[in-house]
C-alpha cells in the first residue's frame, strides 16, 4: 500500500513536469517548462499536506488524495481507532479497578512524594473522616496529627506499621501502613483494627488474671516443699520433693514473665520516663548474672559463663530503667544458657557504642547458633527452636517477647543475627533522642 502511494506520487510530479516540459517546448524553453511543473507539483502537495494538518487538528475535512497524503489519511485514521478502542478498554478496567477499590472495607488514601493528599476511597472518609471537597490536597499531617503518625510519616521507613485511635472516632482503632509507589506516590492502607484490639485485651487481661491467681497458691506450695525439704524422710522422698521444688520454681518463673508481659503489653509498665545512667544500669545486670549457672534438667554440669564487656562511660538513657535492665538481663540470660557449646563454658561479649543514630548495645556469643527459618518468631510468645535444648536448661519461652515490648517503648527494635555453629549476635539501638552526655542536662 504504501508503496503504490511512492508511485502514484511520483507519476503524479512526473506528468505535471512531463505537460510543463512540452508546453515550455513550444516556446523553445523545456528546461523552464519543466522547473515550473516542479514548482506546481510541489505546491500542489503543501496545499494537500495543509489540508492533511487541518484535519488531522479537527479543523477541516480529510484531503481526498490516492497519494502519500491519502496514504497517510488511511494510517491516521487506522491508528486513531485502534487507539480509541484501546483508551475505552483501559477505561473500563480503570472504572472497575476503581470501583474495587471503592468496596473495599480497607482505606487506601494516596500522597504525592510530599505528602499531599490526591486521593482517596470511601472507606478512609469512614475511617478517618476525610472529606473530598475540602481534604484533597491538604498534607496528610495536618488532619492526621496524631503524634505517633507524624514521627512515622516523616521518619519515611515504613517498613513496620502504626496503630493509633481514629481522630475522628475514638472508639476505633485503625492500623495504618505506608508503602512507596513509583517516585513521586506514597499509598497509606488504613485499617480497622479495634475487634482484634479487643479480642487481643481480653486476652491479656485473661492471662494477667489467671497469673494472679496462681501466685498464691504456688507461693503455698513452694513454702510446704521448703518445710519438707528440711524434713528427716528417706532419700527417694526427698529427690521427689527436690524435683516438685524445681517445677515449682519454674511455675513461679513463668507467672511472674507472664505478668511481666502484660504488663508491657498494656503499656503500663511505668508511670514515667526518666533519665538514668546505662553504664551503672548495665554493670549491675552483669553482676547479677556474672556467677549464674543454670540448672541442667538432665543432670548435665554447666561450666560458669565468661562476660565480657565492652561499655560507653557518662551516656544517660532516657526511659524506663526496669525496662532496659529487664531487656539486658534476658538477653545475658539467654546467652548463658544457650550461647555455649555441648560441655563448655559460654563466651560472652557485651558491646556498647555511641554514633550519631544513637547508642547501640549488642550481645554476642559463640554458641551453636540459630537456622534462618527461626529467627523471625524468636520474639513470639513461647516459641521454641529446640524443645530438647529447652529441656536441657529450660526456660518460659518469654523472654525475647518481653524484651521485644520493652524496646518498642524506646522507640528501639531487636535485631537477632545468627549463623549455625559460630554464634548469634543479639542487638538494638536507643534512638539519638534519647540519649545525651551526663551533666548536659
Amino acid at each position: 500500500m504504501q508503496q503504490i502511494a511512492w508511485q502514484r506520487e511520483l507519476l503524479r510530479i512526473v506528468t505535471i513536469v512531463a505537460i510543463s516540459s512540452a508546453a515550455g517546448m513550444t516556446f523553445d524553453k523545456p528546461f523552464w517548462g519543466a522547473l515550473i511543473g516542479l514548482v506546481v507539483s510541489q505546491v500542489l502537495m503543501l496545499k494537500r499536506l495543509n489540508e492533511l494538518f487541518l484535519w488531522s487538528n479537527k479543523q477541516g475535512p480529510a484531503p481526498i488524495d490516492s497519494g502519500l497524503v491519502g496514504y497517510s489519511v488511511d494510517v491516521i485514521t487506522r491508528r486513531e481507532r485502534f487507539l480509541n478502542k484501546t483508551i475505552k478498554k483501559h477505561k473500563k478496567q480503570l472504572k472497575r479497578i476503581t470501583q474495587g477499590i471503592e468496596s473495599l472495607n480497607d482505606g487506601i488514601l494516596i500522597t504525592n512524594q510530599a505528602g499531599f493528599i490526591t486521593s482517596f476511597n470511601r472507606a478512609s472518609s469512614h475511617l478517618l473522616g476525610l472529606r473530598v471537597d475540602t481534604d484533597k490536597g491538604q498534607h496528610i499531617t495536618n488532619l492526621l496529627r496524631t503524634p505517633s503518625f507524624v514521627k512515622y510519616f516523616k521518619k519515611g521507613d515504613y517498613r513496620e506499621v502504626i496503630e493509633f485511635k481514629s481522630p475522628y472516632r475514638n472508639n476505633l482503632i485503625v492500623q495504618i501502613q505506608v508503602t512507596q509507589f513509583g517516585v513521586d506516590q506514597k499509598v497509606i492502607i488504613i485499617r480497622d483494627v479495634t475487634e482484634r484490639q479487643r479480642v487481643e485485651q481480653m486476652r491479656q487481661h485473661f492471662i494477667a488474671d489467671v497469673s494472679h491467681e496462681l501466685r498464691t497458691p504456688l507461693t503455698v506450695i513452694s513454702g510446704y516443699l521448703e518445710m519438707l525439704a528440711d524434713a528427716d524422710v528417706n532419700p527417694g522422698v526427698m529427690r521427689a520433693i527436690r524435683q516438685m521444688g524445681e517445677q515449682s520454681d519454674r511455675m513461679k518463673s513463668l507467672v511472674n514473665d507472664l505478668l511481666h508481659l502484660s504488663k508491657l503489653e498494656s503499656n503500663n509498665a511505668g508511670i514515667g520516663s526518666d533519665w538514668f545512667e546505662f553504664q551503672s544500669l548495665c554493670a549491675m545486670g552483669i553482676d547479677q548474672l556474672r556467677g549464674y549457672i543454670p540448672k541442667s534438667l538432665t543432670g548435665e554440669k554447666i561450666p560458669e559463663a565468661n562476660i565480657e564487656c565492652e561499655c560507653t562511660s557518662n551516656i544517660e538513657v532516657l526511659g524506663f530503667s526496669e525496662e532496659i535492665h529487664s531487656v539486658l538481663t534476658n538477653l545475658l540470660t539467654n546467652a548463658i544458657k544457650y550461647g555455649r557449646k555441648e560441655g563448655k563454658a559460654a563466651q560472652i561479649k557485651i558491646g556498647v557504642h555511641s554514633s550519631s543514630k544513637g547508642l547501640e548495645i549488642a550481645i554476642t556469643d559463640q554458641g551453636d547458633g540459630i537456622a534462618p527459618n527461626h529467627l523471625s518468631r524468636l520474639t513470639e510468645r513461647f516459641y521454641r527452636v529446640d524443645e530438647s535444648r529447652e529441656s536441657t536448661v529450660g526456660g518460659s519461652g518469654l523472654g525475647l517477647a518481653i524484651v521485644r515490648h520493652a524496646l518498642e517503648h524506646h522507640d528501639a527494635q531487636l535485631k537477632i543475627e545468627s549463623t549455625v555453629g559460630k554464634g548469634s549476635r543479639f542487638s538494638f539501638v536507643i534512638p539519638a533522642e534519647r540519649i545525651r552526655i551526663k551533666g548536659s542536662e
